[in-house]
């Protein structure tokens, strides 16, 4: 076990791995799941399952809808994999049936690139003066504000008070459990936690981590990885987000 998870007095938290990125619009039926696209000669989520190890944490639990579920158990025999209904917060809440570990270690499948630094960072960053560590990378692209009904102008936001949350997502039990049920409409379980006044530390993540859900994603993600060349500059070619 890394000094990182051994650090954490209440023992190494559970990962849970959450494949709840819509099918790929065209793809086959057999790799119709972001997280079981192929990315030198593996799955993606093959890929995250071995980072996940590093640390030296327990098996992961991968939750998905009951059909990827299905298709899930079939390419990762051996492995616990539970369906859920009612998008995020149904995963959730049947991680927590399924598990109990005082720590959960929530990673999105599809952010199968995410480096062990940013794994061991995480870990790392709880104390008794946090209850969740979130990984946040600087957010690089120009953001406007526009009116709700599009009647006026745009206005610039400072970049400088915006980053981009990324996986995995370190959370006491306790919190995820308050911040479902106390929470409800929060967009994920981070900003339930700082709606129920949660003490949220940030450590650095990284550009690595981005979501890979798509072809071009997947692209991205070979290119990042030297399987293929960048030939965006080509005539005729575009990225296409």
């Amino acid at each position: 076990m890394s000094s990182a998870a051994a650090s954490i007095r209440s023992g190494p938290p559970r990962p849970i791995v959450l494949a709840l990125a819509p099918p790929v619009a065209g793809a086959s039926a057999e790799a119709d799941i972001p997280c079981l696209g192929m990315l030198g000669g593996s799955p993606l989520i093959e890929r995250l399952l071995t980072t996940l190890r590093g640390p030296g944490l327990p098996p992961a639990l991968v939750v998905a809808a009951p059909e990827p579920a299905r298709q899930l158990r079939s390419a990762l025999p051996g492995l616990e994999v539970v369906s859920a209904v009612g998008g995020r917060p149904g995963a959730l809440r049947a991680a927590l049936d399924a598990t109990d570990e005082p720590l959960l270690l929530v990673h999105d499948a599809e952010r199968a690139l995410t480096p062990e630094s940013t794994v061991t960072e995480v870990l790392a960053g709880l104390d008794e003066q946090a209850d969740a560590v979130v990984p946040v990378i600087p957010m690089t692209d120009s953001v406007k504000a526009a009116p709700a009904d599009r009647s006026g102008g745009l206005r610039n936001i400072d970049r400088s008070t915006l980053a981009g949350v990324q996986s995995p997502r370190l959370l006491r039990r306790t919190v995820l459990e308050r911040a479902l049920r106390d929470a409800p409409q929060a967009p994920d379980e981070v900003l339930g936690a700082l709606e129920i006044g949660a003490r949220v530390r940030t450590v650095p993540g990284s550009h690595s981590g981005f979501a890979v859900v798509d072809r071009l994603s997947l692209w991205q993600a070979q290119i990042s990885l030297g399987l293929a060349r960048d030939t965006s500059h080509r005539y005729g070619l575009a990225r296409r987000s």
